[in-house]
């Protein structure tokens, strides 16, 4: 039990204590004082001692909320952490510095901060940089003027789940991003850790767990046909052939140079790093270009002209399209939300060929499967790529026969090459 100090004052010494030509302190006992200065702005103090030395720290000056009662309450605290070995300033002014600093970084002004810094690590074009500050505007907006050290899981999970229940397909992007903030938080001393949990880790399935897919040829020709009549930019417009038409990945697709497209042997070479699979031995992945979508790959160089870099340009910068502008171009433009997705196109191939008995290597092959052993896959490389030529034409004519409302012939399986 803490010992209990005789009080000195009274109500009436505390109101009759009156400036004088020089400051002096009337005691109330155990360390409390009243502190009078000349200017007659009277303060309640403690008196101490930390490491043997006296020390003297501030309560608050004297009104009639803090009053006698509560400078006697204030004391008894900073009394017991004096005994406890605290340094009352020092205390309070890192108590200070902490409100202040929590009151300058709102989630609002860390979030632009990492959004400045990443776009500039990353390398975001400004349309992308536009995109995601657009995202954390309409997503994230409540938390804006609270403290980041202040916000919780509580506090963010209802604005996630009400991202989640209006579009499934954003939610991810959006949590992302704001484990995102709170790492850069963390990194910067602005918070302890990061208050949202790891994302939950799945055994990864390859690509076959990619769904969904639209597989039904006349689905699959009226995404077409929406796709073709629909207003979109032509980096956007171009990728979304290259993928309905080689079904790579739309990760490869956005970044592809003009120089990785040889036109004469009609065949674009992805760079092994840019790949999924990234053993280096592999070569680069060497994918045929049918002669339709061949035709317009050279009608887009002939417009670009010879100093253009990139296939799939964005539109205000010197950089390429984001995966993510097609992917929302799947999503809203073309209403396929968790219907179809340009990895989607992947799905198509493999049903489509296995279901007419095309050779089950090339498809493997074309979508970059490893299929046998490395040696084999080395030997029959050439062998495989004319054969890939041949599967790639016969589904672009299919495709292109859904699209048109045709009759998709259905041709006799062709022997593999051996």
């Amino acid at each position: 039990m803490a010992k209990r100090h005789k009080e000195l004052l009274s109500a009436l010494d505390v109101s009759r204590a009156k400036p004088k030509t020089k400051p002096y302190r009337l005691a109330d006992g155990g360390g409390l004082y009243l502190w009078v200065p000349t200017s007659g702005v009277k303060v309640w103090q403690f008196r101490y001692r930390h490491g043997g030395k006296p020390q003297t720290a501030t309560l608050g000056k004297l009104s009639t909320v803090q009053a006698l009662a509560w400078a006697r309450a204030k004391a008894e605290e900073a009394r017991s952490r004096a005994e406890a070995g605290d340094h009352l300033t020092r205390v309070k002014a890192i108590k200070r510095a902490t409100k202040r600093i929590a009151s300058e970084n709102t989630f609002a002004s860390v979030a632009a901060d990492w959004l400045k810094s990443e776009a500039r690590r990353a390398r975001w074009t400004p349309d992308y940089k536009e995109e995601v500050a657009a995202s954390l505007r309409n997503h994230l907006a409540q938390l804006d003027g609270l403290p980041i050290g202040e916000i919780t899981a509580a506090m963010a999970s209802p604005h996630l789940r009400k991202v989640e229940r209006a579009a499934p397909d954003m939610a991810k992007k959006v949590r992302q991003r704001l484990r995102s903030i709170f790492d850069y938080a963390v990194e910067g001393g602005l918070i302890i850790g990061n208050p949202l949990p790891a994302p939950r880790r799945h055994k990864p399935m390859g690509d076959r767990a990619h769904l969904p897919a639209t597989l039904a040829k006349d689905a699959v020709g009226a995404i077409l046909r929406a796709a073709d009549k629909a207003e979109v930019g032509k980096g956007v417009r171009r990728a979304h052939f290259i993928a309905a038409f080689t079904a790579q990945r739309i990760g490869e697709i956005v970044p592809a140079t003009w120089g990785e497209i040889d036109l004469q042997s009609a065949t674009w070479s992805i760079p092994r790093d840019r790949m999924k699979r990234k053993d280096a031995e592999r070569g680069p992945h060497v994918v045929p270009i049918p002669p339709r979508l061949l035709a317009m790959i050279k009608e887009w160089r002939h417009t670009d002209g010879e100093d253009a870099i990139y296939v799939c340009p964005a539109p205000h910068a010197d950089s390429h399209i984001t995966r993510e502008a097609v992917e929302k171009f799947y999503r809203r433009t073309l209403n396929l939300s968790r219907k179809h997705s340009p990895h989607s196109w992947r799905s198509v191939l493999s049903t489509w060929a296995n279901d007419a008995g095309e050779d089950a290597d090339a498809v493997e092959a074309q979508l970059d499967h490893e299929t046998g052993g490395k040696v084999k896959a080395a030997y029959d490389r050439a062998k495989r790529l004319e054969r890939r030529a041949d599967l790639m034409a016969w589904h672009e004519e299919a495709l292109i026969a859904a699209r048109d409302g045709a009759k998709v012939v259905q041709l006799a399986a062709r022997k593999a090459a051996s």
